[in-house]
């Protein structure tokens, strides 16, 4: 009980995070945007669509947060925990074409920079710090792939945000607003490495590929040193979310080995498991003499 309860404590101040930096850096994006247009800087331009991208990964996250609460049923009989990998992937793609968008941009007025506006660029730089931050800190406790890819995006974003200052103070002195475009380059391609690795993750898990992250030694070795288990063999296993795994095999017994045993085993199998984050496992039982 105790368990459960914390369970949903933390799944409610999870989504409690999520909701309050959504707020934030939407609000936060509006502003980006105006800035931008009006200060007439494209690397607080693609700030802005970066953090459009994150205020939408922040609404699917804390969206998937509540479904993920739900529990399975007739028609997902695993859960709904995958929606919130669906919302990943809808994420990647809306920061691959944003990104992409602002890099070409950028290259075609590197060779023909426009004057920018360095007081403005340095005020948002540093209101985009503190609202990151901010946002950032609160997402840093939580687990699960929504608040660890956002939490990234944040960061990412703290890191831009460190960089426009900089280069607002440069501008403020120099008229070399070619650094506008490079900034906002640089800026899209930390983006785009932080997208491809999000599209590995995701993928992974579409795909069922094993959880790279299940030790499957270890659990194998511990198995095997419960009583009864003679071997153990045709293993399969695939990812709910990036928390929660799936795992079935065969464990080979003593032919003489009594249902009432079997189930004691079973028990101490599963609980091992769970220690693992496997949600959901399918063991079957096989006599020496039968071993497929």
């Amino acid at each position: 009980m105790g368990s459960h309860h914390h369970h949903h404590h933390s799944h409610s101040s999870a989504g409690k995070n999520l909701l309050l930096a959504f707020v934030l850096n939407f609000i936060f994006c509006i502003v980006e945007f105006i800035g931008g247009y009006l200060t007439n800087s494209i690397a607080i331009t693609s700030d802005a669509l970066h953090d459009l991208g994150d205020s939408i990964a922040l609404l699917f996250a804390y969206f998937s947060e509540k479904l993920s609460l739900k529990h399975p049923d007739k028609k997902f009989t695993y859960g709904y925990r995958r929606f919130s990998v669906i919302s990943a992937l809808i994420n990647g793609f809306i920061l691959l074409v944003g990104s992409s968008y602002i890099i070409y941009e950028s290259v075609l007025r590197i060779g023909d920079p426009e004057p920018v506006a360095p007081q403005g660029m340095l005020a948002l730089g540093i209101l985009g710090v503190v609202v990151n931050g901010y946002a950032a800190f609160k997402l840093s406790k939580g687990d699960g792939l929504n608040q660890k890819m956002v939490m990234y995006h944040l960061l990412e974003d703290l890191m831009g945000w460190g960089a426009v200052i900089i280069v607002s103070i440069v501008l403020h002195f120099y008229p070399w607003y070619f650094l506008d475009s490079i900034l906002s380059i640089l800026i899209s391609l930390i983006i785009l490495k932080g997208v491809y690795k999000n599209f590995l993750k995701v993928g992974s898990i579409l795909l069922q590929k094993f959880p790279h992250d299940l030790e499957m030694e270890k659990i194998v070795a511990a198995v095997m040193k419960l009583e009864h288990v003679v071997d153990l063999h045709a293993v399969r296993g695939w990812s709910i979310d990036d928390l929660n795994h799936t795992l079935s095999f065969h464990v080979v017994v003593p032919n003489n080995t009594m249902v009432e045993q079997l189930d004691v085993l079973k028990a101490r199998i599963k609980k091992l498991l769970t220690q693992h984050n496997v949600k959901y496992s399918s063991i079957e039982f096989e006599g020496e003499k039968y071993k497929c």
